[in-house]
């Protein structure tokens, strides 16, 4: 039976090389969804934090002035 025409070590390394550019734009586009959430959950993390400090000093009874005052005597 015949086999068809066999590559050559070039064709080989074209399609091969065109694999991994495949694989690399996938991966690309991963890391950038991955980096996205990454930022999401940093702007999350920093309002929480910020409700946090904001919410401990309406429990202490000062002010935002009262406390930034405190911070820039140190």
């Amino acid at each position: 039976m015949p086999r068809g025409k066999k590559k050559t070590a070039v064709e080989s390394f074209n399609e091969q090389i065109e694999k991994i550019d495949a694989m690399i734009l996938t991966h690309q586009d991963k890391l950038n969804e991955l980096k996205a959430q990454k930022k999401d959950l940093l702007e999350q993390k920093k309002k929480s934090e910020v409700e946090m400090l904001y919410q401990k000093i309406q429990e202490s009874g000062k002010s935002i002035d009262e406390v930034i005052s405190m911070f820039e005597q140190e």
